[in-house]
């Protein structure tokens, strides 16, 4: 943060400030100008890092801003490449993997994010994804979990407005649409948008699934001008240090992720 961020110290500072558009002031309108701004001021900075466990391939566990944005490059050129536009729903059914981070950004460079909790029935999994129409879906291979690539094959199959299948280590089948998300990612460039996509901050970014008492589950669109405010409350309230981590998890309807200043 900056100085005049670190001048927040009074109740009467946070009201003067929170009368400030979220727009204002800002250098960055997207989460992907967020991350190519933190990628241009300090590369080397880590960016995501996963505990051992959670790693399972030959990704790295920890992830440098550079990496992390050339990466996010070529996700949203491969997905563009698919026929993601910008108002088109990139599915996103992983369970906490390093790729799920990955395309979570990268899906919001090309389009729009629904993060969907693997865990979740399948009939639940369905109602969101017809409410959302997606597109694309982003789902496990077997090497992931036999049953969640099942299950992600009976998702596909109900709902009729995806089209195309990434799949995150596994060999697709492109003969069905299903693409190998790992195989073809080193097929496109990692330097810059091949899109030349100009995201504005009232663009939709995700749409994240809520629960209700019912049981029930909603989607909540959330735009890029959102979730930048979400990242600049969460480093007013938290004064996080660059070295500092804030820790990301599941709960039991969607991924809690945010684009903090850290991860």
């Amino acid at each position: 943060m900056g100085e005049q961020d670190m001048s927040l110290r009074t109740i009467e500072d946070l009201e003067a400030d929170e009368q400030v558009p979220p727009a204002s002031g800002k250098s960055v309108g997207s989460t992907y100008e967020l991350i190519r701004e933190a990628a241009t001021t300090d590369p080397e900075r880590i960016a995501i890092a996963l505990p051992e466990g959670l790693k399972r391939s030959d990704r790295a566990g920890r992830l440098s801003y550079r990496a992390l944005l050339n990466t996010i490059h070529q996700i949203a050129n491969l997905l563009a490449d698919l026929g993601v536009e910008p108002t088109d729903v990139i599915a996103l059914l992983l369970p906490q993997l390093l790729e799920a981070h990955l395309v979570l950004w990268g899906g919001q460079a090309a389009g729009i994010v629904c993060p969907i909790s693997p865990w979740l029935p399948v009939e639940q999994i369905v109602a969101l994804l017809q409410a959302a129409q997606a597109k694309l879906l982003v789902a496990p291979g077997s090497q992931v979990s036999h049953g969640l690539r099942q299950k992600a094959e009976r998702v596909r199959r109900q709902v009729k407005s995806i089209t195309l299948v990434l799949q995150v280590r596994g060999p697709g089948k492109e003969r069905d649409a299903v693409y190998a998300f790992d195989a073809l990612l080193a097929d496109y460039p990692a330097d810059h948008l091949q899109s030349g996509r100009d995201i504005a901050p009232d663009d939709i970014a995700v749409y994240l699934p809520t629960g209700s008492l019912t049981g029930t589950s909603s989607l909540l669109p959330l735009t890029h001008g959102d979730l930048l405010y979400v990242a600049r409350a969460i480093s007013l309230v938290t004064m996080l240090a660059p070295e500092e981590v804030l820790l990301g998890g599941l709960s039991r309807f969607n991924q809690a992720w945010w684009p903090a200043t850290d991860s």
